[in-house]
């Protein structure tokens, strides 16, 4: 066995134009992999392998086509032709935020606008908001500059950020994030993860010694400071 193995292996790298003739190497399988908001079905399409495609193929060519898709940040292909399978593994881009477009839109990290419907998906996002008198490029900075935000704050602290309802950022480069409706952390990027701690911990502090019946907003803008104070009209 290990003699014929070796022989195997040795005749692909030799003479891998003849040995695509033969059927036994003729792609049988195909299995996508990693994928988790495209179907299958739709991967395949892009690729429209043909009857005559082998597992000795060089599928260079099929990476840079699946990276060429607004959802795939990267593509490999793998082939087992024992069993005459190949395999497409992907890597999606991850859905951060939504913002209004007028109708809501799921954005990368990059600020990108993606091909997912948020409802079929149940795209649970906050929402990204700009404000001031941003418009054209300066309108999508500040949309990238609150996606690598958020993507930054989820890895730090991801019961923070899933509990986001909104996060919006002025011209001035002050943001706001707005956490369960009624409570706003006011910061300017990036917001290092223990000056959010502190401010969680002074929320939880207040919400342990008294009820609050209007909003709350944790300012975290000031160096070695939290300052705690009530708004109305918070939503």
């Amino acid at each position: 066995m290990f003699c014929i193995v070796g022989m195997g292996s040795l005749a692909v790298t030799k003479a891998p134009e003849y040995l695509r003739q033969f059927d036994f190497f003729r792609a049988k399988t195909y299995q996508v992999l990693g994928n988790q908001y495209l179907k299958d079905e739709m991967i395949l399409e892009i690729i429209s392998f043909s009857s005559e495609t082998s597992v000795l193929d060089d599928f260079s060519w099929v990476e840079i086509l699946l990276e060429q898709h607004e959802m795939i940040l990267e593509a490999s292909v793998d082939r087992n032709w024992w069993t005459a399978t190949v395999s497409l593994t992907v890597e999606e881009k991850i859905p951060l935020a939504l913002i209004a477009e007028p109708l809501l839109v799921p954005v990368d990290r990059e600020g990108h606008i993606l091909p997912l419907d948020p409802g079929q998906h149940r795209l649970n996002l906050p929402l990204i908001r700009v404000t001031g008198d941003s418009q054209g490029s300066s309108e999508e900075l500040q949309i990238k500059a609150m996606a690598l935000e958020l993507e930054r704050l989820g890895s730090n602290n991801p019961l923070f950020t899933d509990g986001l309802s909104e996060i919006s950022i002025d011209k001035d480069g002050n943001a706001e994030a707005t956490l369960e409706r009624d409570v706003v952390f006011r910061f300017r990027p990036p917001l290092q993860n223990q000056r959010l701690n502190a401010g969680l911990a002074a929320l939880e502090d207040l919400k342990s010694r008294k009820a609050v019946d209007t909003g709350i907003v944790i300012d975290l803008r000031f160096e070695d400071q939290v300052v705690v104070s009530y708004e109305e009209g918070i939503q």
